[in-house]
């Protein structure tokens, strides 16, 4: 069975998504709500063409590596176009459950399965009324979401935003049809599946999932995954964990909304090399690592910009608080005690657990934006914030030493290459800022 054993070990096999239309396409320009991403304002300027042209890039480096690529889309196709009516069937009653219509078996096509049912809105004259799709079930080209492959095996998410509710669904089919991945991928739990009754939803999300070693995951905790949503993951993994490799399973706690470009753990730090990590600064707090940019910066800088806001009197929208980032990057250390997650100690960050286990060197710590050139460099602080809004953090190992990463991020590109990682730039003036390379991929098998 294929397995993932760390972030940056040589990539053999990876899912991606292209999805990129919904980035610009049949939506109403307006300011949005969660309901459905029909009505999410996106992108009104980029020119569609190039923007695909650029995501092709992405498939194509990794496979320039060897790299085996499986694509969502194109696999839904072979799917329906090989599907007795029976298998038709099935699709439907586990897409469309609990929806009030759904499509004929017969007359189900891929468009259906991303865009919903009927898969294009239609003025219906004999009721007067415009009729929309039901729920667009595949919004965004970021499969890094939805599922997610371990050591023990392969995890469906359960998504904590509403509009991509249901897209672990489509996801999961590509798992449980396609011939290679039926065979060579094990579905080790399917999170939409917990039966406890919770207080919070047991939601667990691709992007907050780091598999850093074949003995370590980390897990942010926060905007998207839930607390229940890490427990009941760390009790699947180790109870799936018979030869009991891993040996821990940590909590990293992630900045609290409004701070959504903080969302997920993989837009904070990431693995492009053995005993490295880039790093966002000023979002840790550390002890281990000498020079890291201090919080207490970004703090007084979200100070200094409400004390603004509040004296114009002209806020537009929910302002970041300092608390928001306060407890960001603490870590919780938990280990398998006869199948259940036993928290054992508290790290003051991931970065310090890290390198206090030997699995980061204090020397291989790269920053975002580069490294500050003074102490309190609030100059620094904002090109770094700029950087990571662009998705500068979310680079992925191809190999060891070999990540591919926005072409926009000059800075952080260039502090990678200075620590001896060799960049493969991807252009980017058409993509969407909401996701990067990581996100754009979910290994499948990673040595």
């Amino acid at each position: 069975m294929w397995t993932v054993r760390s972030e940056s070990g040589a990539l053999h096999a990876v899912l991606i998504q292209e999805s990129i239309e919904q980035f610009w396409e049949r939506r109403l320009p307006f300011t949005g709500i969660e309901s459905s991403p029909h009505y999410l304002a996106r992108c009104p300027h980029a020119d569609y063409g190039e923007g695909r042209d650029q995501w092709r890039q992405l498939p194509r480096y990794l496979r320039e590596e060897g790299v085996r690529v499986f694509e969502v889309v194109s696999i839904l196709r072979e799917i329906l176009e090989g599907a007795t009516v029976e298998e038709r069937r099935q699709i439907v009653e586990e897409v469309w459950r609990g929806m009030p219509s759904a499509p004929d078996a017969e007359e189900l096509t891929v468009d259906h399965l991303l865009w919903g049912y009927p898969p294009r809105p239609f003025y219906n004259p004999e009721a007067d009324r415009v009729v929309l799709p039901d729920f667009r079930r595949v919004a965004w080209p970021y499969p890094r979401d939805t599922s997610f492959t371990t050591p023990v095996g392969t995890v469906i998410c359960n998504m904590r935003r509403y509009s991509r509710r249901f897209e672990p669904r489509v996801v999961k089919l590509v798992y449980e049809f396609d011939p290679v991945l039926r065979e060579k991928v094990e579905l080790i739990w399917d999170a939409n599946e917990a039966e406890a009754a919770y207080t919070e939803p047991p939601c667990i999300e691709g992007g907050d999932v780091q598999i850093i070693d074949e003995e370590t995951v980390a897990v942010g905790v926060g905007q998207r995954s839930t607390f229940t949503g890490f427990m009941e993951t760390a009790r699947r993994l180790f109870e799936r964990d018979r030869d009991g490799e891993i040996r821990y399973i940590c909590a990293v706690r992630m900045a609290d909304y409004p701070a959504v470009d903080y969302m997920h753990l993989d837009v904070v730090i990431n693995y492009p090399d053995a005993g490295k990590a880039l790093v966002m600064p000023y979002y840790f707090d550390s002890e281990a690592v000498r020079d890291m940019p201090p919080k207490r910066l970004l703090l007084k800088t979200l100070e200094a910009v409400r004390a603004q806001a509040e004296a114009d009197d002209r806020p537009m929208g929910p302002l970041v608080h300092p608390d928001d980032f306060r407890e960001a990057g603490r870590c919780d250390v938990y280990e398998n005690r006869n199948g259940e997650p036993r928290l054992v100690r508290r790290e003051l960050s991931l970065v310090d657990f890290l390198v206090g286990e030997g699995k980061l060197d204090a020397d291989g710590v790269i920053y975002v934006g580069g490294a500050p050139e003074a102490e309190n460099d609030v100059e620094h602080l904002m090109a770094a914030l700029m950087e990571q809004a662009r998705g500068a953090s979310n680079i992925v190992a191809v190999k060891p030493g070999l990540v591919v990463a926005y072409r926009r991020n000059r800075r952080t590109n260039a502090a990678l290459r200075e620590h001896g990682v060799r960049v493969k730039e991807w252009d980017d003036s058409y993509l969407d800022m909401l996701g990067g390379p990581h996100c754009s991929t979910s290994p499948l098998w990673r040595s």
